[in-house]
């Protein structure tokens, strides 16, 4: 994951990057993609077969954006099945134009009891009116599996 964000911030400072600054007389779109320093959306997913069983996730996000590429934030996310699993992570998020791509330790609280988690993903957001909506995946390393996570987040910047 540290090789995909030093490789991304390598492009970000290419010389063709340094082109954008050549047009600046031409008009800006601004519209929700835009820098907002906080970002609060609705996580509605589905997990993989394995440990938390296919089941329905349904989660809160927080973000706290340091800049325009870093940020760092809150997940707490609900997945509803025959058991139940709560996941609680502080995502450390690295941000280029739409995509998003974070780190994130925390724990996955369960019937089983509580344990040690770690997830990589990353996002696209796309613009609708004042509002992203960002398909997402997700990969969580806990107690000795691995759980995917597809879903979308319905968010807002502020």
């Amino acid at each position: 994951m540290l090789i995909i964000v030093v490789s991304l911030n390598a492009v970000g400072a290419s010389p063709a990057c340094a082109e954008e600054g050549e047009h600046e007389s031409e008009p800006v779109h601004h519209a929700a993609h835009d820098f907002h320093p906080n970002f609060l959306g609705i996580f509605v997913g589905i997990t993989s077969e394995s440990r938390r069983e296919k089941g329905i996730a349904l989660g809160i996000e927080y973000e706290r954006r340091l800049n325009k590429s870093f940020g760092v934030g809150l997940v707490a996310e609900h997945t509803f099945g025959d058991l139940d699993f709560w996941v609680y992570a502080v995502p450390f998020a690295y941000h280029t134009g739409r995509w998003k791509f974070y780190i994130a330790p925390g724990i996955e609280d369960g019937d089983h009891g509580s344990e040690s988690l770690f997830r990589i993903g990353g996002e696209y957001a796309y613009e609708v009116g004042e509002w992203e909506i960002s398909p997402q995946l997700d990969l969580d390393f806990v107690g000795g599996e691995q759980v995917w996570v597809w879903g979308v987040v319905f968010g807002k910047g502020f």
